[in-house]
């Protein structure tokens, strides 16, 4: 039988959600995979929604893959979190028909970026926010966001040795919140490239500070090459927060 697992992780104890070639790395779907093959008694697959880089979070992460016989979903889960490190979580796992794929039949994945804008970061965020002491414009963030809504050829905000042959994507929301020095960006697309909320954010850094126009911005999102944008925003910030499906397989 086929099941989904919703899952969360602390991104900075992984080199990145995908397993390397002769487990060179510590990366969640090698501690995910282990930890099935434990309940299943064999090696076990697994496909995830969302390949985070090293270093980045998810709260919401969903993961497809099969079992050699049925499990109580609540059983299965608790068996799986109890095989895991504490560094990651299972919050819920649903059967779901053999044509689901986490990835495949996902419409659409949700990030948020979490900056910190001031003096004095409590210790127990810092790893988790990118502490930025520049003065951002916060309705300038908010043109940003709106200019990101659509579909545009991101080819700029994208590793260079991971460009596909197609980088156009399609951004269905963008919106930045939050009170006092915290603020959140949340993007919600179809599919990502690698890297690309993380130059966003580096590129919405120069601009909302002041040192590259609105302009230089909306060029970007016409194409062009890596070196065209801002910087790579650190990973920590970063979180998978939502993973959308038409049904959704956590219906009960």
């Amino acid at each position: 039988m086929k099941y989904a697992a919703k899952i969360a992780y602390d991104g900075s104890r992984f080199s990145g959600w995908q397993k390397q070639p002769k487990g060179t790395e510590n990366t969640v779907q090698e501690q995910v995979e282990r930890a099935l093959a434990t309940l299943n008694g064999r090696g076990t697959p697994v496909v995830a929604a969302g390949r985070t880089d090293k270093g980045v979070h998810a709260l919401g992460q969903v993961i497809s893959f099969d079992m050699a016989a049925p499990w109580e979903p609540r059983k299965l889960r608790n068996a799986l979190d109890a095989n895991l490190p504490d560094s990651i979580s299972v919050s819920r796992v649903a059967p779901v028909t053999d044509d689901f794929s986490a990835r495949r039949s996902a419409d659409w994945r949700e990030y948020v970026y979490f900056t910190w804008k001031g003096q004095g970061c409590p210790p127990h965020i810092l790893p988790f926010v990118w502490r930025n002491s520049s003065e951002w414009d916060r309705g300038t963030l908010r043109t940003l966001c709106a200019l990101l809504k659509g579909e545009h050829d991101f080819s700029a905000f994208c590793r260079k040795l991971d460009r596909p042959a197609d980088t156009r994507r399609t951004i269905l929301a963008a919106s930045v919140s939050g009170k006092g020095p915290l603020l959140r960006v949340r993007i919600r697309g179809d599919s990502f490239l690698t890297n690309m909320i993380r130059i966003i954010m580096g590129s919405m850094d120069l601009v909302a500070a002041g040192k590259r126009d609105i302009a230089w911005f909306e060029g970007l999102l016409e194409g062009g090459q890596r070196v065209d944008a801002g910087p790579t925003a650190p990973p920590g910030g970063l979180f998978l927060t939502l993973v959308g499906y038409t049904p959704s397989p956590w219906v009960s």
